[in-house]
């Protein structure tokens, strides 16, 4: 897997959890709006789990690109570094 592959998919990752925590979001304001709170409810914990996906992929591709920064040369992901 290249790393430009690997970059791509970081984002795209991010991208995906961040627009799930915006549906999360309307949905929430959604089922207050039509007074059902259960389902409100069940959309506030939908928001918090991809809010909090959304920042650990982000944590994530940080810290790959920073490694690719570093000493990244000849890095390939599952490979072992001797």
């Amino acid at each position: 897997m290249s790393k430009d592959f690997q970059s791509k998919v970081y984002i795209f990752l991010e991208r995906l959890w961040l627009v799930a925590a915006a549906l999360g979001v309307c949905c929430v304001v959604y089922f207050l709006i039509m007074k059902d709170n259960d389902s409100a409810l069940f959309f506030f914990g939908f928001f918090v789990l991809s809010a909090l996906l959304y920042l650990l992929r982000k944590r994530q591709r940080v810290k790959y690109e920073k490694f690719l920064e570093n000493n990244g040369n000849d890095y390939e992901p599952g490979k072992k570094i001797d």
